[in-house]
């Protein structure tokens, strides 16, 4: 597993680049709570995808959720930049799966209608990909499940917060390893520019979680793997050496 500081996954053995949490649409939800951002986060991520692909090699893509943010209809904005990311992935001659998240309602219409797919779980050499905002057994097909040794989730848009030396606190987007009963789970960031990001150190402490995969799991004795695109990634102390 290779973590990559624009906040993707490349599992070599699968030759399969993974990312989560896109959220395209964010911006015309923040202007109409009168947050006024400029609309510029597909372009960022079409950067950030062009480069892991260009370092990887990668020949398949996994989205693992919410390539949408809007929950219900899509939004026109939503709708353009989601068919500016399949004809980006097309002309890059990639295999695309696309994981259902929460937020991906409609999204199946816009897949068919370019003949591909949207599906609940992947599962593959032992791996299983879910989005993660809901139990492993309230997925539909769950009893269908071959057995796995690592489940990956997104969902949670994982950040972890450090202070400085004058006790200013930093926030950084990270991707967590850690164990969901005998299995290895990897928790993978959000791709948004604009997703901050949740920070487990602090909800470790008051046992708030987005997704009750995570309330099953010892948060606390998670890795991060943290984040920064300029500066690369570190692979940090467990989550509770971070409190």
């Amino acid at each position: 597993m290779r973590v990559l500081q624009q906040a993707g996954v490349f599992f070599e053995e699968m030759d399969l680049l993974a990312i989560s949490d896109l959220q395209f649409g964010y911006e015309a939800v923040l202007q109409a709570q009168g947050i006024h951002v400029p609309v510029s986060q597909y372009a960022e991520v079409e950067v950030a995808l062009r480069d892991m692909l260009r370092a990887t090699h990668a020949k398949r893509v996994l989205i693992n959720g919410d390539v949408k943010h809007h929950f219900s209809r899509p939004h026109q904005q939503e709708w353009e930049e989601v068919l500016s990311l399949l004809r980006f992935l097309k002309s890059k001659r990639v295999q695309t799966i696309f994981v259902r998240g929460n937020h991906d309602a409609f999204l199946g219409k816009i897949l068919r209608d370019q003949e591909m797919r949207l599906v609940d779980a992947y599962q593959e050499s032992g791996y299983l990909f879910v989005h993660g905002h809901r139990l492993l057994s309230d997925y539909p097909g769950f009893r269908r499940w071959k057995p796995f040794h690592t489940l990956v989730i997104g969902h949670v848009h994982p950040a972890v917060s450090i202070r400085d030396e004058i006790g200013v606190a930093h926030k950084f987007k990270c991707l967590l390893r850690g164990k969901y009963r005998d299995q290895t789970l990897i928790v993978l960031p959000s791709l948004s520019p604009l997703a901050s990001g949740f920070d487990v150190t602090r909800s470790e402490k008051e046992k708030e979680f987005v997704s009750p995969i995570m309330e099953q799991c010892q948060v606390g004795d998670m890795v991060p793997f943290v984040i920064d695109r300029e500066v690369g990634v570190k692979e940090f102390p467990k989550v509770k050496h971070l409190q």
